[in-house]
């Protein structure tokens, strides 16, 4: 285990919300708050926390935050809906390396393993697409309206 992968809960949203330079809000489906995205996950939906929808901040060794991730599952396929790293770690590796992380210790990390999960990245997203693809995401095709990127992980046969 090279992160520590905490329970998102209202004692981080001042950090988390520090992240949320321009580039993150062109990215991702988060208007204002990441905590209201976490909430209207948890409430407003039948994405049972714990069961169905996981968001955990990632930590380095020393405690220090430098990540969030959502995740969700339907059926058997997980879903990573928003990924933000810490502007200042950007392009440094973590991100690749913590997604990486969870894709192979998910038992531990949400008690359910990722065999096979889905991304969708926009396309003049470069640093998400490669981190995406350092981790073990295969591209596989284009919307048809060429907004949208759909990225698919398979597990490795064991």
């Amino acid at each position: 285990m090279k992160f520590n992968w905490i329970t998102y809960n209202s004692e981080y949203k001042a950090i988390v919300d520090f992240w949320l330079d321009d580039d993150t809000r062109r990215f991702t489906a988060i208007d204002d708050s990441f905590e209201d995205y976490v909430q209207y996950w948890e409430i407003n939906s039948d994405s049972n926390k714990g069961e169905y929808f996981w968001c955990k901040v990632i930590t380095d060794k020393n405690g220090t935050p430098f990540g969030i991730i959502a995740v969700g599952l339907c059926g058997d396929v997980f879903t990573i809906s928003e990924y933000v790293i810490d502007p200042q770690k950007r392009n440094k590796g973590y991100g690749s390396s913590a997604l990486k992380e969870l894709l192979l210790e998910s038992d531990r990390i949400i008690g359910k393993k990722i065999t096979i999960a889905n991304a969708v990245i926009f396309p003049s997203n470069k640093a998400s697409q490669k981190a995406f693809e350092k981790a073990g995401f295969k591209y596989e095709t284009i919307h048809p309206d060429g907004d949208a990127m759909y990225y698919t992980y398979k597990a490795p046969n064991d």
